[in-house]
């Protein structure tokens, strides 16, 4: 009875073994697809950050150069007798923007 049992051992063991090993490449193959997904996702991550930073440089370029532009033409428009009141005028206003351009980052929560 004992020399029957051992036989049958290997018989049972053979499909047991095969589930295993099925189910193990299955989680293989899950864990290596998940890996690739999340290195492709954190490349796209990385260049939509990249984007948004060149974007952004370019957009204060830009506003840099429109703020150069009013200040002259307030200047122009105001003319040589007003000269002074004129650059007061745009310093402030150029403080007024900075103020509110602090109070926005400072109200912004930060990332989670």
């Amino acid at each position: 009875m004992a020399g029957e049992h051992n036989d049958e051992s290997p018989d049972r063991l053979t499909p047991l073994l095969g589930a295993l090993t099925r189910l193990g490449s299955a989680v293989g193959s899950m864990v290596a697809g998940g890996t690739a997904q999340l290195v492709a996702l954190q490349r796209h991550e990385a260049r939509r950050i990249a984007a948004i930073l060149a974007l952004s440089l370019a957009a204060a370029l830009f506003a840099c150069g429109a703020a150069g532009f009013a200040a002259y033409s307030v200047l122009v428009a105001l003319g040589e007798e007003h000269r002074v009141a004129a650059s007061a005028l745009i310093a402030g206003c150029f403080a007024l923007l900075s103020g509110i351009s602090v109070l926005l980052a400072r109200s912004r929560p930060g990332p989670p």
